[in-house]
């Protein structure tokens, strides 16, 4: 079955999902930060952690929804803060901040020299920054340039770093696995360094604006772009496993995926869609209907997903919604005259996420 050509399936799971949407709920005002929130949100020991457009980092306690501190950058921060060793760990611009989690004291302040200040591509695409991976004393991420920085957390200093040979934003986030850094440069190329050695090992040309964040599972990595491909690629050696093929030349593979047992989950823009696919051949199996662009992450609730979707043409719609992907079923979906392109995150079966308008919602869940 070729993937968008079977716009009949995709009818029919739309006509059931929409009757079949048997649970409503309510969302609830959570903190307000008065400013856009585009950052991933980070839960950790009963405090969310996230960042806005105003340069301003916030940790805030779950319990009392009360601010227990904010922290001044340089940029916006929209990228996705880490925790490690009783620390907050995250990139903005060409910056990366380190902060003591209790008390939001920076510790280290590391910036990149890199000839690129800028957000926004030569063709005017916009990028949000590159996530920051962190392992045994060392953060990992991508300067605006592209460029890769590897610093030494207990230092506060740069320790080495590796120029861009296509340079430019970088989307897909900076990946650890098993040694070795993974993350798609500005042509198109999936990218794979050797931490001891600093050396390239591969650099698979896909020749695709990657523009959502990677999923490494089971010794495979699953990213895809601009071109409305899928791709299934070995991480040890780089090789493509297998690419999906989409007839509808505007679909973004946008928001990044997940897996379920066998079944990949990928979030799509134009198409309005999560897609699933056989995770192992890449065959199409089926469509899930998202309203608009689902442009964040989908996120596991048990064996369930949920997506949140923005119209990033007005900016003025979003929706939030939960599939039961096994009977097929949309549990629920609530919608906004607001803009999310922050990635939601779940604590103690409350759904977390942030808003243009400077709000974080929270949302009681049913067990997944």
């Amino acid at each position: 079955m070729n993937y968008f050509s079977s716009k009949i399936v995709f009818l029919l799971i739309s006509f059931v999902l929409l009757f079949s949407c048997g649970r409503t709920t309510k969302p609830e005002v959570f903190f307000e930060s008065k400013a856009k929130i585009r950052s991933a949100i980070l839960i950790n020991d009963g405090k969310l952690y996230f960042g806005n457009e105003k340069s301003e980092f916030y940790a805030v306690d779950i319990a009392s929804k009360q601010k227990i501190w904010m922290y001044s950058t340089d940029e916006p921060v929209q990228t996705l803060p880490v925790f490690t060793d009783g620390k907050i760990i995250f990139n903005a611009g060409n910056s990366l901040y380190i902060l003591d989690a209790a008390k939001g004291d920076e510790i280290f302040k590391v910036t990149y020299h890199s000839d690129s200040l800028s957000r926004v591509s030569s063709e005017s695409f916009a990028f949000g920054d590159s996530y920051v991976a962190v392992s045994d004393g060392f953060a990992y991420y991508a300067a605006l340039n592209g460029d890769l920085v590897a610093v030494d957390i207990t230092k506060g200093e740069i320790a080495w770093s590796v120029a861009a040979k296509n340079s430019g934003a970088v989307a897909s986030g900076v990946n650890f696995c098993d040694g070795k850094l993974y993350f798609s440069d500005y042509a198109g190329s999936l990218c794979c360094i050797d931490i001891k050695t600093r050396q390239m090992l591969f650099q698979t040309q896909l020749r695709d604006r990657i523009f959502a964040p990677m999923y490494i599972n089971d010794g495979k990595i699953y990213l895809g772009g601009r071109s409305c491909k899928m791709y299934c690629v070995g991480a040890d050696d780089g090789n493509i496993i297998w690419s999906s093929f989409s007839q509808d030349s505007t679909t973004w593979f946008s928001g990044g995926s997940i897996s379920i047992g066998n079944t990949l989950y990928a979030c799509t823009s134009d198409e309005h869609t999560l897609v699933a696919f056989n995770k192992e051949t890449g065959e199409f199996l089926r469509l899930y209907p998202t309203e608009t662009n689902a442009y964040t992450m989908p996120l596991l609730h048990g064996e369930n997903v949920i997506v949140a979707a923005t119209d990033v043409y007005s900016f003025k719609k979003s929706y939030v919604m939960e599939f039961d992907v096994k009977n097929h079923i949309k549990l629920w979906q609530i919608s906004f005259e607001d803009c999310i392109l922050s990635a939601p995150a779940i604590y103690q079966g409350v759904l977390y996420f942030g808003t243009d308008s400077g709000t974080i919602y929270s949302v009681k869940l049913n067990a997944g």
